[in-house]
């Protein structure tokens, strides 16, 4: 539901974007990073979730789907707001794609490009694979770790990844913390 609030909260970023040009941020937005999930025969979700001090504005933000890593063959695109109501965090839920079959995504606003994140879709609903890879990851404290083990699983090229825990917690404990998350 796009409720009244939110139209408004729309058209004045959008507003506030063509009157000023681009927004410009002083840090990275993206700095999070991007994920992909959902894989469908025809789609997948992409998230971002974008980082600042905003307060109540809604960001707008561009995203991306190519046949190829360096972006060059767009496939489709998109825009859509990343609003403070969802911590300025923004899912796309895209269809229209060949099955069992990788792309790569991206997201911009203002003057701020995502890196770029590689996903795939899920092979068509019938199809019997000569095999089926997967890895899974646990539970794992981001302010304790550097996580090597995710290189060997994208080394391997996985059918399917599945976290079955938390990444990052509300709260911190232990010492000596590789990196710090706010918020």
């Amino acid at each position: 539901m796009f409720s009244r609030r939110r139209f408004l909260q729309t058209v004045g970023a959008l507003a506030a974007t063509s009157a000023f040009g681009q927004p410009r941020f002083a840090n990275d937005p993206f700095r999070l990073g991007v994920a992909s999930g959902y894989p469908t025969p025809d789609g997948v979700v992409l998230w971002t979730r974008l980082i600042g001090d905003f307060g109540p504005l809604s960001i707008p933000v561009r995203w991306e789907v190519a046949a190829d890593e360096r972006m060059r063959q767009v496939i489709v695109s998109g825009e859509t707001v990343a609003d403070a109501e969802w911590a300025h965090a923004v899912h796309v839920d895209v269809t229209g794609l060949e099955s069992k079959r990788p792309y790569w995504y991206r997201f911009t606003a203002g003057d701020a490009a995502s890196v770029i994140g590689r996903t795939q879709t899920a092979p068509p609903v019938n199809a019997m694979p000569e095999r089926l890879r997967f890895a899974f990851s646990s539970c794992q404290q981001y302010e304790q770790g550097y996580y090597g083990a995710y290189r060997h699983i994208v080394a391997d090229d996985p059918d399917l990844m599945i976290f079955l825990g938390d990444y990052i917690y509300e709260s911190s404990w232990g010492k000596d913390h590789v990196r710090k998350h706010d918020a």
